[in-house]
């Protein structure tokens, strides 16, 4: 009767510990796909949303001159 007992208390721990970890992997793949989600939707908004940036060539630098300006404690020269 004793060993009974010890059998199916081995059986119910291990059972439990199956459930456990079960229920851990679940709960951490379901992050994982979550993550990926977001993921994915952000590099498709940035993709989407991709905004022109105005730039300012070395022509156009050369063509508008030499800047000069006083900042008060003195002149500053942008070439």
């Amino acid at each position: 009767m004793e060993n009974i007992r010890t059998v199916f208390m081995a059986i119910v721990g291990l059972a439990a510990v199956a459930f456990v970890t079960v229920f851990a992997a679940s709960i951490g793949l379901a992050l994982i796909a979550v993550l990926a989600v977001l993921t994915v939707a952000r590099m498709i908004a940035v993709k989407l949303n991709h905004a022109t940036v105005p730039v300012r060539t070395r022509d156009c630098r050369k063509r508008d001159g030499m800047r000069v300006w006083d900042d008060g404690r003195g002149k500053i020269i942008d070439l």
